[in-house]
């Protein structure tokens, strides 16, 4: 009778299986570590990736805030200058106002200074100025000796700073002092002779004239 020994085998049977199950739990352990590691980094990942949104948003929101105080300050800028311009508009109202209420009478008080005698008479103008005129030219200036009794304004019209005087003097050189001494004051501007002619007044040959300038109030 023919006799097996079927021990060996079934230890190495038994063996072979121990090392499959080994090598399986090696494998899965593998998998799972790598599965862990994947997770780790995907958290890692999704931890940085928030804190990245939510410092945007943070940004944002403080941009936001930003745009609204500027937007709020703009208005209050505005607010300002139009204000601004109202006041300065009420001052140049009461500038022009001023000016036509002292204007007028100032422009008289300076026709009867140029046509006075004194020596506090004469067109309003910066002394120093008028001196530097005579130096440059001796005959520059006006005569203080000359009598404005020898002239007579007879018309003056003024109208928005337009102005026009008519009159009569004895001699030409009469009318030519009168129009120096409006061309150096500093109420008048552009003084221009318009015309003169003879005249005859209670039999008396005179030099009529006709002057236009312009009022600086």
């Amino acid at each position: 009778m023919i006799r097996i020994n079927l021990m060996p085998h079934t230890k190495r049977a038994a063996r072979a299986k121990s090392a499959d199950g080994a090598s399986s739990t090696v494998w899965v352990g593998a998998y799972l570590g790598a599965a862990l590691v994947t997770l780790a980094l995907c958290a890692v990942w999704y931890v940085s990736l928030d804190n990245e949104v939510q410092a945007q948003v943070r940004a944002n929101n403080e941009l936001q805030s930003r745009i609204e105080d500027l937007r709020s300050q703009s208005q209050g800028l505005e607010a300002v200058q139009a204000e601004l311009q109202q006041s300065l508009a009420l001052a140049e109202v009461v500038e022009q106002l001023e000016a036509g209420r002292t204007g007028p009478t100032r422009v008289l008080m300076e026709l009867s200074n140029i046509l006075s005698t004194g020596p506090d008479s004469g067109p309003t103008i910066d002394p120093a100025e008028l001196e530097q005129m005579r130096r440059d030219n001796p005959l520059a200036g006006f005569n203080r000796n000359w009598d404005p009794r020898r002239l007579s304004v007879d018309t003056f019209i003024e109208e928005d700073g337009a102005t026009e005087l008519a009159g009569a003097g004895r001699t030409n050189e009469d009318v030519a002092e009168f129009l120096r001494r409006l061309a150096l004051s500093e109420i008048f501007e552009n003084v221009t002779l318009q015309e003169t002619r003879a005249v005859e007044v209670e039999g008396v040959e005179l030099i009529g004239f006709k002057i236009s300038a312009r009022v600086v109030y």
